[in-house]
């Protein structure tokens, strides 16, 4: 007999960062100095000297390109844990802004080259950033170039869950700082195909919109299966929480 979907369980709260493996962070980039940023503040601009490092304590950023013709191509999303200006160029290849009001530390780049030398092993945790970095831009290549407007955006919910902490199954909640707006200038689609997939996905039952930056997906196991153009596995057989059939049963419902 069926059974109804668990209590979903947050990803993580308020955007506090997961655990990690690997040598704190902390002792890799120095304490630094803490600096706060208001919603849509830029934090660097593309082609200023890469002289510091950043990590987000609290909050989002969004690390993006301006395009000559003065669209824009989001590169990422960083949460609290995440770093940028650890690697790369003499100098900054994106712009990055803050996306909700942000705490970050920021710290001299002698700092992390004294770490370095202090303590060898931090190298590896370096390396590791760098490697979670490369591998984020990899999938977004293959976002952009190999995937359905769906399956885009079912790769961009179940991969943000997963770097939230989600599990592989399960119902999960989890808070989404960007807009509609940045999401599909990270996909590379236009607002409205964001929009009318995300209901599409509600209808299908894969995700509810509890409110417009909060989500609770169901299954993750099926949300990433419709990401690699799989269909979704039985476990969505169940018998749906309350608050799906109340989507369900009102396609307009959207609180804000």
């Amino acid at each position: 007999m069926a059974t109804p979907l668990p209590a979903p369980r947050p990803a993580t709260a308020r955007f506090e960062a997961p655990r990690r493996g690997g040598p704190n962070i902390k002792a890799l980039l120095g304490v630094g100095i803490t600096v706060d940023k208001a919603a849509g503040q830029t934090i660097v601009v593309e082609g200023d000297p890469r002289t510091h490092v950043f990590r987000v304590l609290t909050g989002a950023v969004r690390l993006y390109k301006a395009l000559a013709d003065g669209r824009r191509q989001v590169i990422d999303f960083l949460v609290a844990g995440d770093c940028f200006g650890l690697i790369g160029p003499e100098h900054h290849a994106c712009s990055v802004e803050a996306i909700v009001p942000s705490t970050l530390a920021r710290c001299p780049r002698s700092n992390l080259e004294t770490a370095l030398r202090a303590n060898p092993e931090l190298a590896t945790r370096l390396l590791e950033l760098a490697e979670a970095e490369l591998e984020r831009a990899h999938d977004q290549m293959l976002l952009l170039g190999r995937k359905s407007a769906q399956e885009k955006v079912a790769a961009f919910l179940s991969g943000f869950v997963r770097r939230r902490g989600g599990q592989c199954d399960g119902c999960v909640r989890i808070r989404l700082p960007m807009s509609r707006q940045d999401m599909a200038d990270y996909l590379g689609l236009t607002i409205e195909t964001v929009s009318r997939t995300l209901t599409r996905l509600r209808q299908d039952g894969l995700i509810v919109l509890a409110t417009r930056h909060e989500l609770v997906v169901p299954s993750l196991a099926d949300l990433a299966a419709l990401a690699n153009g799989e269909p979704p596995g039985t476990s969505r057989d169940r018998v749906p929480s309350p608050e799906v059939e109340k989507q369900r049963s009102d396609p307009l419902r959207m609180k804000e």
